[in-house]
């Protein structure tokens, strides 16, 4: 398998496999990790609506689309998960944090977030973060 069919999520599984069929199914992604890895891989393959649709409704994302393909056009380079957990109080929370690399103007950047994600009606959304 060459590197160029690897996920973009950093799993080396083949993409085919990996982050596409969530891509195609929003309710594959069953914990908040696969939610976040789908996401990070959805903005490296400019995937858009997708990005849009897996923002809690709350968010209001649609709002903020100019905003969201300015972040697919970044040159995202590689993501790493630190941690991931569900909470202990809420089996409907759970919690990523990760780095992710981007170039943009030919400088690398790292954006390292804890991202939080809620479970409702059986599909995780990613609500909120902080971002360090």
């Amino acid at each position: 398998m060459s590197k160029s069919n690897h996920c973009p999520c950093g799993t080396k599984k083949n993409y085919s496999v990996c982050c596409e069929p969530i891509h195609n199914n929003h309710s594959l992604a069953i914990t908040p990790e696969l939610l976040m890895r789908s996401r990070y891989s959805a903005h490296v393959k400019k995937l858009v609506q997708y990005i849009i649709d897996t923002y809690h409704p709350s968010c209001n994302a649609e709002e903020f689309r100019e905003g969201i393909i300015d972040s697919v056009e970044l040159d995202w380079r590689k993501l790493k998960v630190i941690a991931s957990s569900l909470s202990k109080e809420n089996a409907n929370e759970g919690f990523v944090t990760f780095k992710a690399t981007y170039s943009e103007d030919g400088q690398l950047h790292q954006l390292k977030e804890c991202s939080r994600f809620v479970k409702e009606d059986g599909k995780w959304f990613y609500i909120d973060g902080d971002v360090e």
